[in-house]
């Protein structure tokens, strides 16, 4: 078989055949490559993506759209100073060259931000308080409201919306709190007065009269004492016979403790 094989390739008929097929190859090459390939993947037909953030969502899908592309949302996130739907993130990022009827993805502003829980911040001092609620939480401060005291300087409540808001209770995030801070006790005197044998309405009205607060009322069973009477305060006597106005006076009653008070 190689013999007659070798006879029939020293033939001139041979090489003419091998060159036919040889030429045919070389042009199926170039014919698939250069116009069939180019042709069946659009190669040429690329389309530069421009950046699409800062854009509105409704006017990104509409020039998406017109260039032959579809627009997909994948996340959104709350931006404070974002209108909703406004595109925050694109991929394919912009500049790049891609090809016409591809997806393309978006993250946009949402409507209605992240629900987060207060964090506590009570008895802290102001600007401790102001980096955890603004750095770590995100919110901002609002109005800050001076009261008088024992401790200067010191958070006593926090209100959202005018109202006072317990620590853990879910606040939107970037909202804007008020902050209630101490400012310590007034330099101005008031006299000191004993309450005493009064009923604890009494003593809370005669107290808040001259001036002074009214602390924490512990309501304990005391002999010799009328029923719901004071028969202790603290302080029960100071030097000089004046105190810092707004100053707070503990009351101790002969009572059972009611519910919800502090024994």
């Amino acid at each position: 078989m190689w013999k007659r094989l070798w006879v029939y390739l020293s033939e001139r008929e041979a090489w003419i055949f091998i060159g036919i097929l040889v030429a045919v190859g070389v042009v199926s090459y170039f014919v698939f490559f250069s116009l069939f390939l180019p042709t069946l993947t659009r190669h040429g037909d690329e389309y530069l993506l421009p950046s699409l953030v800062g854009r509105s969502y409704a006017s990104v899908v509409r020039s998406l759209e017109t260039a032959g592309f579809s627009a997909v949302v994948i996340d959104s996130q709350y931006v404070p100073d974002k209108s909703p739907m406004t595109v925050l993130l694109q991929d394919p990022p912009p500049k790049t060259r891609i090809k016409r009827g591809r997806k393309i993805y978006l993250t946009v502003s949402s409507y209605v931000p992240p629900q987060v829980p207060l964090p506590r911040v009570q008895d802290l001092p102001y600007e401790q308080a102001y980096r955890l609620l603004k750095e770590s939480y995100g919110f901002s401060i609002g109005e800050v409201i001076y009261v008088t005291g024992n401790v200067p300087d010191i958070v006593v409540e926090v209100r959202y919306q005018g109202r006072a808001v317990p620590a853990g209770t879910p606040v939107p995030k970037y909202a804007s709190l008020a902050l209630v801070v101490s400012r310590g006790l007034s330099e101005q005197k008031v006299p000191f007065v004993s309450v005493v044998g009064l009923p604890v309405e009494q003593a809370v009205a005669k107290l808040n009269a001259v001036g002074l607060a009214v602390g924490h009322i512990r309501y304990k069973p005391a002999p010799n004492t009328p029923l719901g009477h004071v028969y202790r305060q603290y302080p029960d006597r100071v030097p000089g016979d004046s105190l810092p106005m707004g100053m707070a006076i503990d009351l101790f009653v002969n009572s059972e403790p009611p519910k919800g008070a502090s024994e």
